[in-house]
């Protein structure tokens, strides 16, 4: 399975092992590089390798625990931002402290973190907190720098002051411009999405019975017999005598009958059923079970359950069901054939009765 083709959860934990992988072997290697320097000051003796140990525990903790995706994102966002906070902060307090010193020459490379750090939170933080966490981040890195080329010109000049300049000024200008309009771009794609659920969801809904309609159990039942690992079962339902209810007591009343059929069915099923209006006063109820007499209870329930309901101005109604269960191979058109056999001798038989058809 391609990365795109992955569930969000799966793919925010392969990105968040990439990450961790990418800090381990840059950690490893500045660790190396800074090793072989003469004269490296004590902090980048230190904080790579730290870095290093720091995230291969974490991505040692993340294999271990997927569960606790969340918290190693946090854990390492939180110390993604020391990392870097930290020896920009202590060089440029030195660097004013210290005529001597300058800035320019003893501020160790902290643009690569920031961008790693602003792109982190773009996978990772919520839409709503990245603008904010963005603004926050840019402020805390460029301020003190910035601040400090800016009374020391000589520096700025310079081609490392200028670098600074570009890339903390108008460089990350355009980044949080970026992340303001993936921001924007995120919450029209959720709404889009949002919108297309709802609208798929009134498609394939029964107005008048509010139950799925035959698009959707098709399409339910299509899926349920391509996951071959999944039992199924069906109950065709018909009301007994419905044309009778339409011609003496009209239409309006019919409806109301099938409106209040739909819900003691609803009221009825296990929540893993799914009622589906068929077409007229047919119903089906979809069941993820291959046992007969699992299949033929429930019926059993639906019309006992029924019988016992009373309509105004119709009084009692029942109904007749005909049970079939998925066989290994067996086509959807052959399963309802089978069930529509049992429904048909249900009827002859009386109705008001259940037939299972093995």
């Amino acid at each position: 399975m391609t990365w795109l083709n992955l569930p969000l959860s799966a793919l925010r934990r392969r990105v968040m092992v990439l990450i961790l992988a990418v800090i381990i072997v840059g950690g490893l290697i500045a660790t190396i590089l800074h090793s072989l320097t003469p004269q490296t000051h004590p902090i980048s003796l230190i904080i790579p390798p730290l870095a290093a140990v720091i995230a291969l525990g974490l991505l040692i903790d993340l294999i271990c625990n997927p569960n606790r995706l969340n918290l190693i994102i946090q854990a390492t966002l939180i110390w993604g931002g020391f990392i870097n906070i930290f020896p920009e902060y202590f060089f440029v307090i030195q660097a004013w402290i210290q005529p001597g010193k300058q800035l320019v020459e003893i501020l160790p490379p902290i643009t690569p973190g920031l961008f790693l750090l602003n792109t982190a939170m773009i996978v990772f933080l919520r839409p709503r907190s990245l603008i904010r966490f963005a603004v926050l981040l840019w402020g805390v890195m460029a301020v003190p720098i910035l601040s400090y080329l800016i009374a020391h010109p000589g520096e700025l000049q310079t081609p490392r002051g200028l670098e600074l300049l570009l890339t903390l000024g108008p460089a990350m200008g355009v980044n949080l411009a970026l992340i303001i309009f993936y921001v924007r771009l995120q919450a029209a794609v959720d709404h889009l999405q949002n919108e297309g659920m709802r609208l798929q969801k009134i498609s394939e809904m029964d107005l008048l019975t509010q139950v799925w309609n035959r698009r959707a159990g098709e399409r339910i039942l299509g899926e349920l017999i391509e996951q071959k690992q999944l039992g199924l079962g069906i109950i065709l339902c018909d009301i007994d005598h419905f044309k009778s209810v339409n011609d003496t007591y009209g239409h309006l009343v019919g409806d109301q009958v099938l409106q209040m059929f739909a819900q003691w069915c609803r009221q009825h099923v296990r929540p893993q059923d799914m009622v589906v209006r068929w077409g007229g006063e047919e119903f089906v109820v979809i069941g993820c079970t291959d046992e007969p007499a699992e299949m033929a209870s429930l019926a059993a329930r639906l019309c006992q359950g029924i019988a016992q309901q009373s309509v105004p101005e119709v009084g009692k109604i029942t109904a007749s069901f005909g049970v079939a269960c998925h066989q290994p191979e067996e086509t959807l058109s052959a399963l309802f054939e089978r069930a529509d056999m049992a429904l048909y001798q249900a009827k002859q038989q009386g109705r008001n009765r259940v037939v299972v058809k093995v």
